[in-house]
Formats: C-alpha cells, structure tokens, sequence
C-alpha cells in the first residue's frame, strides 16, 4: 500500500514539474499574449544593438567583447556577407536576434519576413526568438504576421543612434544603431558598455536570469 502510494505521489510530482517547465519554456517563448510590441521592462537595463553594416571594426569588436553581452539585432543580409563575424558570435554564444528592413518595405513584400527568417535559422539553427525592423515600427500586418511565427517584437526605450551617450533609468531596453549612414562609434559604445551594469533582456523583462542557448 506504502509503495502504491509513493509511486502516485512520484507520478503527480513529475507530472507538475512538466507543467511549470511547459509554462516557463511559454513564457519565455511568448512574451505577450496578443501581437504586442515590448519597449521597457521593470528590473535592469538591457543593451541591444542594431547591426546591419560594418565589416574589419565589427569584428574587433565582436573578438574583444565580453560578457554581459548585448542581444545583437542582426540584419539577414549582413548575416549572409558576414560568415567569419557570425561564426565569432556562435562560438561566444552571444544572444541574437533578427533586424528587418524599413517598416514600409514589407507593404510591398509580404514574404520577406519570411525570407529573413530561413536565412537567420538557416545560419543559427533555430527561428530567432526577438526581432524588430530597423525604424521600430511595426504596422498591423507585420505584427501578425511576426506573432504567427511565434516571435517576439522589440523596440526601445532608448534609441541611440548618434551623438553622445543618452541618460538610462532602469527598466530601459537601450538600442544602439550600427548601420552604413546612421552610425554610433564603437569607441563610445565600448565607454557605455563599460559604464552601466547590463543585464539580459529576460532580467529586465522579467527579473530573473536565463540559461544562455548554445548554438548547434
């Protein structure tokens, strides 16, 4: 009878382990409950960059970065002109997420988000679990076709894209541009990094820390 009684016991414990893992794994997965787009968080402050030019000063970058890394936006051609670069962030297993192009550009082209995301699982392994458009605008289509892909939508509180620095509070999820005409200095990337004690987007968002993916 005792052992009968412990084998169900056994049994309801794994089976509400599996729950809560099953709606942690969700809950990271699916922010939002509808097609929303998540700009701030309560608990620490995240960097992200938006990389979609730079070549020799990106890579010295990418060598001499380290941890707490940045969620690096990635732009899908620059992914596919930049094999060497992308490999140094695999093996650093820095957190990545998909760039798209201008907002209005999807307008004319419903299967590029599409496109973009092959060419970032194709490079990665897995459908990229954050993304945002290089304007941070996503007009209603493009929300849902993003939600349908089982993504999250990014923009910022903070959007740095020349000049000096900006002032952060807590909660901010800072975005830095590295494009061909808007363009930070990665000298002055570097002191910003070095002046603010960055967390992972799933602390500021949620005020715990995940384990990091390894890429395959």
């Amino acid at each position: 009878m005792k052992k009968r009684i412990l084998i169900t016991l056994f049994i309801v414990f794994v089976f509400l382990l599996f729950i809560q893992q099953n709606e942690q794994w969700t809950s990271v997965f699916r922010v939002t409950d509808q097609p929303d787009v998540l700009m701030k968080g309560n608990h620490g402050e995240t960097l992200t960059v938006d990389l979609s030019f730079g070549r020799e000063d990106v890579d010295e970058w990418i060598t001499k970065l380290e941890k707490p890394y940045p969620l690096l936006f990635l732009d899908a051609d620059w992914i596919e002109r930049s094999p060497l670069i992308v490999k140094k962030i695999k093996e650093k297993n820095i957190p990545v997420g998909l760039l798209g192009q201008e907002s209005k550009i999807y307008k004319e082209n419903l299967d590029l988000l599409k496109k973009e995301i092959e060419i970032f699982q194709s490079e990665f392994g897995v459908v990229p679990l954050w993304y945002r458009t290089k304007d941070h605008t996503f007009p209603e289509p493009l929300k849902q076709q993003v939600w349908d892909s089982k993504i999250n939508m990014v923009s910022s509180s903070v959007n740095w894209t020349t000049g000096n620095p900006p002032t952060i509070q807590k909660g901010d999820i800072v975005s830095v541009a590295l494009h061909q005409k808007t363009r930070v200095a990665l000298k002055d990337l570097k002191a910003f990094q070095k002046a603010h004690p960055f967390v992972s987007i799933e602390e500021t968002l949620f005020g715990y820390k995940t384990q990091t993916k390894t890429f395959p």
